[in-house]
């Protein structure tokens, strides 16, 4: 199983730089995974990225939201050129992952509910984008996120449905403990609802700080991790360097962590505990 980080922990934006030292630190401290946000798919050296990853021997996963100038459901041509994209830039990579909001805009709410339309223009798309991905040996997730930065997919088994409408095989659940604790009745029936789709989750405390010092009941998640068999990977997100478009759209305005690297010494440790208690690692 892989276990990892999200890049936001060390640096608010990737680049040649910035990507070295993190996967630098992932290596340092034991892991095998570090998620890359590609929040501008284009300036990411595919080839570079690859060569970094080899070295320190970190498996890379790509996320992303869509930018407002190419948001789902309301720009459908723009936001699959952008997809594509991303995947192109992913094999130029050599990875096989993309997950995320790969749905809609953070932060964008046009103050209404989802309408059929809606969600029958982005599986349109995304089937067309999944399609796309196959060809390129490339999976997608799909994040639902809370009702404040999305009113199009907030749970689990709004991501299930999605799915089903868009059935195609690359495709799987991505889950969110943050995201979770605000949308779900409860965590471990989240992931039970998502079953053998769910191929990825971001372990992230309540308040975004240290996993264990908040108020996710982490007894429900790793047992309902191990009661589907869960086999993806486990992603710490905790955010201490944050890009200011994410923390525009996620509202967080106020530092969460005052020491990072007792942040991340010990949110490691805790989710590595839980992980060998439920027989994960």
């Amino acid at each position: 199983m892989k276990f990892g980080a999200h890049a936001f922990i060390w640096e608010q934006e990737w680049n040649a730089i910035s990507g070295r030292r993190v996967i630098a630190e992932a290596a340092r401290i034991g892991l095998n995974m570090v998620e890359i946000p590609l929040l501008h798919p284009e300036s990411l050296d595919g080839p570079e990225t690859k060569a970094v990853l080899e070295e320190h021997g970190i498996y890379g996963a790509y996320s992303l939201g869509l930018p407002r100038n190419s948001t789902l459901p309301d720009n459908p041509e723009d936001a699959e050129a952008f997809l594509r994209m991303a995947i192109d830039t992913i094999e130029s990579a050599e990875g096989d992952v993309l997950t995320g909001v790969l749905y809609g805009t953070l932060g964008e709410l046009p103050g209404r509910s989802p309408t059929e339309e809606d969600y029958a223009i982005i599986s349109e798309v995304l089937k067309s984008v999944a399609q796309y991905a196959r060809q390129k040996g490339i999976k997608l997730g799909i994040e639902p996120v809370n009702r404040y930065e999305t009113f199009l997919i907030n749970t689990a088994q709004q991501a299930v449905e999605l799915l089903d409408r868009i059935d195609e095989n690359n495709m799987f659940v991505h889950l969110d403990t943050y995201h979770m604790n605000i949308e779900e009745e409860s965590f471990k029936k989240a992931i039970l609802t998502a079953g053998d789709r769910m191929g990825y989750i971001h372990l992230s405390e309540s308040h975004r700080g240290t996993p264990g010092m908040g108020t996710v009941d982490w007894d429900g998640v790793f047992s309902g991790l191990k009661e589907v068999n869960f086999s993806g990977a486990l992603i710490m997100e905790s955010f201490v360097d944050l890009n200011p478009d994410i923390a525009r759209a996620t509202c967080m305005w106020r530092k969460i962590v005052t020491d990072p690297e007792a942040m991340i010494r010990d949110g490691v440790a805790f989710l590595s505990n839980k992980a060998r208690e439920y027989g994960l690692q």
